[in-house]
């Protein structure tokens, strides 16, 4: 299965989902955005931000395909822990800008490994519900031994829900995250935006509720690296 198949994207019936983002979002990268009024005022308020980031922001309203891979994510079901590889991708929309940076909005995430035995899945599970997402400036550590200088940093935030599917006809296991407790992934030091060859890691585990409430499994890490998509 391609990266662009494995995204069904639950939030297509609101925003196109996917449809020509790729373009926009590379015509965006490249300058080449064709503006109008709004969006020449929008430009200028986005270049007052410049001098704190490095690298040139997207204006509001782009959506931006990232594919998503993470190698050797540990996965807990029950006692039992697995390690798999993860494909697939994450689209975000940029909603709003400020002076402190961006607010963005997952609208939709999957990516999915395949085993001999199973199929495991990773899917936003609810775009109406999943937290909005930023891109800020990280105060850094001025004081610290050594001091460290301010640095863009993108903060993601999802929920999702994780199927295990059996490929012997089993009954297929399906966790999910907690509505308060989403998982929260973290670039560290952002080298670009939109993501080129960027890591990202995993805030803490995220425990995996079943559908009575109880946790039944947990993610211990996810390191995914994302890239815009062509």
């Amino acid at each position: 299965m391609t990266e662009s198949a494995e995204i069904t994207g639950s939030g297509s019936d609101r925003r196109g989902f996917m449809k020509g983002a790729a373009v926009t979002a590379a015509a965006v990268g490249a300058g080449a955005l064709a503006p109008g009024a709004a969006q020449a005022a929008e430009a200028e308020r986005i270049a007052a931000l410049q001098p704190a980031f490095p690298f040139a922001l997207p204006p509001v309203g782009v959506d931006i395909p990232c594919s998503c891979y993470a190698s050797n994510v540990p996965l807990q079901i029950n006692t039992g822990v697995v390690n798999l590889d993860f494909k697939g991708g994450i689209d975000i929309c940029v909603r709003t800008s400020n002076e402190t940076g961006l607010v963005l909005e997952v609208i939709g995430h999957k990516v999915v490994a395949d085993t001999p035995t199973q199929t495991v899945t990773i899917e936003q599970s609810d775009t109406t519900i999943t937290p909005l997402s930023l891109l800020q400036m990280n105060p850094g550590n001025p004081t610290g031994v050594p001091p460290t200088p301010p640095f863009p940093e993108m903060i993601i935030k999802l929920l999702f829900k994780l199927t295990v599917a059996p490929k012997d006809g089993s009954p297929p296991l399906v966790l999910s995250t907690d509505p308060n407790h989403p998982a929260t992934l973290s670039s560290g030091l952002l080298k670009a935006f939109p993501p080129a060859n960027q890591g990202y890691t995993l805030g803490g585990n995220v425990p995996l509720l079943d559908q009575n409430g109880n946790q039944a499994g947990q993610l211990q890490g996810f390191p995914v690296t994302v890239n815009q998509s062509a």
